[in-house]
C-alpha cells in the first residue's frame, strides 16, 4: 500500500564528523584567555552598569512620578527577552555556516543590536522607548553571551577549561564595576554614558574576534531546520540528561542568591540603619567593590586548582557552602564590620563557584552539534534569578518585614545547590 507521508530529510553524514565537532586540543594562549575576558566584560557593561546607574538615572527623566514600579516592569521584561534570547541565538550559531565560522558572525550580530540599543537609549524621551531599547540590550547582550559561552567547549581543551571559564565567569563583574566607575565618576551624562559604553563594547568584542579562529561547519552536516526544532531550543529532557539539569538547578539557586544580596543590598543597608541617608551608596559602592575582588582572586586560584587536579565537583560544592556562610552572617549578624566580613566570603564564594562552574557545565553537554543552544540553556540560569527575587523577597518581606527571613532562605538554596553537585557522576 502506498504512503503519503513525506519522506524524511537525509541524516548528515555522521562517519567522519567535522573538526567544529571534534574535542579541542590546543591550548590557547594568554593573550586569547585576557581578549576573552575583555570581550565577556561586555556583558557586565551592558547588565550590571546598565540596570545600576543607566536606567535608574534615565527613568528620572523620562518617569519621575513613577520610577519604581516602571523600574520592574523593564527589569522583568530584560529578563524574560534574555531567557528566550540565548537558548535560541546558541542554537542558531550551531546551524551557521558562514566562511568566518559558527560564532564570530553572532559576536558581530551581537554588537550591531547592541549599538542600536544604546543609541535609542541615548536619546530616549518616553517610557515606551526605554523599554524597547531595554529589552533591544538584553537581546543584544544574550546574543554576544550565548556565542562567547559556546566558545569554552569550541576550542578550550579540557586543561585549560576551568582556567578560561573562570576568566569568562568573573569578567562581566569586572566590566560592571568599571561601568560603574566610568558612568558614575568618569563620563556622569546620561546620554553621553550610553554612546561611550556602546563605543567601548564594541573595541572589546572586535579585538577578541582579531584572535578568533573559529572553524567552519560545512553545509552537510547541517540539518533541515523544522518549525519544532525552534520550540526545542528552550527544553533538554532531564531524566535524559540528569547531570546536565542538576547542574542547571544549582547554577539557578547560587545566582539567585548572588542576584539577591547585591539588588536588595541598598534596602538591606537602610533597614538595617548601617548607614544614614546619601551614605548608603557609598556603602553599597565599597561592598561591591570588594565583593568583586574578592571574587576575582578567588575564581582565579579555584579555575587554576581545578585544572591542575582535574576535578570540578569539589570545587563547586565547596563555593556554594561558603556562600551561604557569607549570606547567613548577613542575615543574623547586621553590623557593619561583620557586613564587610560576610562581603569577603561571599565575594570568595561566588568567585570559587564561577572559576569552575562553566567548566562543568561543559563536560555535560550532551552532543558537541547543540553546544551553543545547550549551554545556552545553561545561561538561563543567571536570568530566571531576576524574575524569582523580586517575588521571594516581596513574600519574604511583606509577611516577615525581614531580612534575615529573606536571606536565611537564599542561603538554605545556596546550601541545596551545594547538595544537587553530588549525584552528578560523568564528571569528578
Amino acid at each position: 500500500m502506498a504512503s503519503f507521508e513525506p519522506s524524511a530529510p537525509p541524516e548528515p553524514d555522521e562517519q567522519t564528523p567535522p573538526a567544529v565537532f571534534q574535542e579541542p586540543t590546543h591550548p590557547k594562549t594568554l593573550g586569547f584567555q585576557l581578549l576573552y575576558g575583555l570581550a565577556n566584560a561586555v556583558i557586565g557593561l551592558g547588565n550590571i552598569t546598565f540596570f545600576t546607574l543607566l536606567l535608574p538615572a534615565r527613568l528620572a527623566q523620562v518617569a519621575p512620578s513613577n520610577q519604581t514600579n516602571t523600574f520592574i516592569i523593564i527589569s522583568a521584561l530584560g529578563a524574560v527577552a534574555a531567557i528566550l534570547t540565548n537558548p535560541l541565538a546558541g542554537a542558531l550559531s550551531d546551524r551557521t555556516t558562514s566562511p568566518l565560522g559558527r560564532r564570530l558572525p553572532w559576536l558581530l550580530i551581537g554588537l550591531l543590536v547592541l549599538l542600536a540599543a544604546m543609541l535609542l537609549l541615548a536619546s530616549a524621551s518616553s517610557v515606551l522607548l526605554v523599554d524597547l531599547g531595554a529589552v533591544l540590550l538584553q537581546i543584544a547582550i544574550n546574543i554576544l553571551l550565548a556565542a562567547l559561552s559556546a566558545i569554552i567547549p569550541d576550542q578550550v581543551p579540557l586543561a585549560q577549561r576551568a582556567t578560561v571559564s573562570a576568566v569568562g565567569g568573573m569578567a562581566p563583574l569586572v566590566g560592571g564595576l568599571l561601568g560603574q566607575l566610568l558612568v558614575g565618576q568618569v563620563i556622569k551624562e546620561v546620554a553621553t554614558s550610553f554612546l561611550d559604553l556602546a563605543l567601548l563594547s564594541v573595541g572589546l568584542v572586535l579585538l577578541f574576534c582579531l584572535v578568533l579562529r573559529d572553524e567552519r561547519l560545512p553545509q552537510q552536516h547541517v540539518r533541515p531546520l523544522r518549525l519544532r526544532d525552534i520550540p526545542r531550543s528552550w527544553w533538554l529532557n532531564p531524566r535524559t540528561h540528569p547531570d546536565f539539569a542538576l547542574t542547571w538547578s544549582a547554577r539557578c539557586l547560587v545566582f539567585l542568591a548572588s542576584t539577591t544580596v547585591i539588588n536588595y543590598l541598598f534596602y538591606y543597608l537602610t533597614a538595617e540603619r548601617l548607614f544614614a541617608g546619601a551614605q548608603v551608596a557609598t556603602g553599597v559602592q565599597l561592598f561591591y567593590t570588594i565583593y568583586v575582588l574578592a571574587l576575582l582572586v578567588s575564581s582565579l586560584v579555584c579555575g587554576k586548582c581545578s585544572d591542575h587536579v582535574q576535578r570540578r565537583k569539589p570545587f563547586i560544592i565547596g563555593a556554594s557552602l561558603t556562600m551561604a556562610a557569607g549570606v547567613f552572617l548577613l542575615a543574623f549578624v547586621p553590623v557593619w564590620r561583620v557586613v564587610l566580613v560576610a562581603d569577603v566570603v561571599l565575594g570568595l564564594g561566588f568567585g570559587g563557584y564561577l572559576g569552575v562552574d562553566l567548566a562543568l557545565a561543559s563536560q555535560l553537554l550532551p552532543a558537541a552539534r547543540h553546544r551553543g543552544k545547550d549551554f545556552g540553556l545553561i545561561n538561563t540560569a543567571i536570568f530566571l534569578p531576576m524574575l524569582l527575587a523580586p517575588a521571594i523577597a516581596g513574600i519574604a518581606l511583606s509577611l516577615f518585614h525581614s531580612y534575615a527571613v529573606l536571606f536565611s532562605v537564599i542561603a538554605v538554596g545556596t546550601i541545596l545547590a551545594a547538595g544537587l553537585i553530588l549525584p552528578i557522576k560523568s564528571v569528578r
